[in-house]
C-alpha cells in the first residue's frame, strides 16, 4: 500500500470501524458464528467509540514510524509479528507502565483483525497473525513492567541484596544489578555460559564474562565482579546448574524491599541502577565522553538503540 503512514492507517482501520452501530448486536452475531471465548469474541469485533478508534491509530502510527526506521518497511500491508514485537519491545525497554502496554497489545491485536479485513475486501490474500509473538512479549512485560510502581533505580541496591533470604536469589540479584542482565537471561545459566575473568579495559578491575541470549536471539557477555562470578562457578560445579524460580524470586526481592525501606521497583529497577552506576563509572574512571559512554552501557544491556539507554539514566 502506497501513502503516508497517516493515509495507511486511516485506510485500514477504516474496514473495521463501526461507529454508530449496536456493539451488543454484533457481539450476538459473532457468537452465533461459533466465537466461544473473550478472545475470539474481540477478534470478531470491529471499533465502536472515536475515543478507542482514535487510540489505536495513534498506537498504529508509532508502530509504523518504528518499523519505517528500524526495519525500512513503508507498506503496512507489510507488518509481521516480528515487526510487532520489536516495538512492543522497545515499549517496554522505555520504561512504560504496564497498563499502558495492555493499550499498546489491544492496538496491535486490533491492527491484525483490520489487516485481515482489509486483505479480503481486497482480495490482497494476505494472512496476518500477531498473537504467539505478542504473548511472547507479554511474557516479558510481565517480569519488566511493574503494575503499580514504574521500574526506577534502587536507592540502596547492596542493602536490598543483603536482605534476600536465598542465596541464589543473592545471586541472581548481584548479575541484574553488577551486570545489567534481564531477568529471563540470567533465571537459567549452564556451565557453557561461563566465559572465565578477565579485565575491564575501562577500569582495570578484574571481571568474570557470562554470555546470554537477550531480546531477538542477541548474545553478548554481561560482566560481573570476579567474587560474583566465582560464587555462580561454583554454584554450577556442585548442580550442575543455576536455575531460579522467577515468581519466588520477585517475591523475594519485594520482601527485601520492604525490609530495607525501599519501593519496590521489580527486578528490573537493578538494570536501572547497574546503567547509572556504569555510566558514571566509565566517564569518570574510563575517560570517555558522554556519547561513548552511552554507547558502551547500550551495547553491555543488550540495546540497540542509545535513546533506550539515555531513558535509564533519569533519576
Amino acid at each position: 500500500m502506497r501513502g503516508s503512514i497517516r493515509w495507511q492507517v486511516n485506510k485500514v482501520f477504516e474496514v473495521i470501524s463501526k461507529i454508530g452501530q449496536s456493539k451488543h448486536y454484533e457481539k450476538e452475531l459473532v457468537r452465533e458464528l461459533g466465537a466461544k471465548t473473550w478472545h475470539e469474541i474481540g477478534k470478531g469485533l470491529g471499533i465502536y467509540s472515536y475515543k478507542t478508534l482514535d487510540s489505536y491509530r495513534d498506537v498504529v502510527k508509532q508502530l509504523m514510524s518504528y518499523v519505517k526506521s528500524e526495519f525500512g518497511i513503508k507498506d503496512i500491508e507489510k507488518l509481521t509479528g516480528k515487526h510487532v514485537k520489536s516495538f512492543l519491545e522497545y515499549k517496554i525497554e522505555q520504561g512504560i507502565s504496564y497498563r499502558t502496554f495492555q493499550q499498546y497489545t489491544a492496538a496491535a491485536e486490533k491492527l491484525e483483525v483490520a489487516l485481515n479485513r482489509y486483505s479480503e475486501i481486497n482480495s490482497r490474500g494476505n494472512s496476518y497473525s500477531f498473537e504467539s509473538h505478542i504473548r511472547e512479549v507479554r511474557e516479558i512485560a510481565k517480569e519488566t513492567l511493574e503494575r503499580t510502581n514504574p521500574a526506577r533505580a534502587y536507592e540502596n541496591p547492596t542493602d536490598l541484596i543483603k536482605n534476600l533470604t536465598e542465596n541464589e536469589h543473592s545471586l541472581m540479584a548481584k548479575m541484574q544489578y553488577e551486570g545489567g542482565a534481564r531477568l529471563h537471561e540470567v533465571s537459567l545459566i549452564k556451565q557453557d555460559q561461563l566465559k572465565g575473568i578477565d579485565i575491564d579495559p575501562f577500569t582495570g578491575k578484574e571481571i568474570g564474562k557470562i554470555e546470554v541470549q537477550g531480546k531477538g536471539g542477541y548474545v553478548r557477555d554481561i560482566k560481573v565482579s570476579a567474587d560474583t562470578y566465582r560464587q555462580l562457578e561454583n554454584h554450577i560445579k556442585e548442580n550442575g546448574v543455576f536455575k531460579v524460580d522467577k515468581d519466588t524470586y520477585r517475591a523475594d526481592l519485594k520482601l527485601a524491599a520492604e525490609k530495607s525501606g525501599q519501593d519496590y521497583t521489580g527486578s528490573h529497577g537493578l538494570r536501572w541502577n547497574f546503567a547509572q552506576e556504569r555510566f558514571n563509572e566509565l566517564q569518570e574512571n574510563g575517560n570517555l565522553t558522554y556519547e561513548q559512554a552511552l554507547k558502551q552501557v547500550s551495547e553491555e544491556m543488550g540495546h540497540h538503540r542509545a535513546d533506550i539507554t539515555e531513558h535509564y539514566l533519569r533519576a
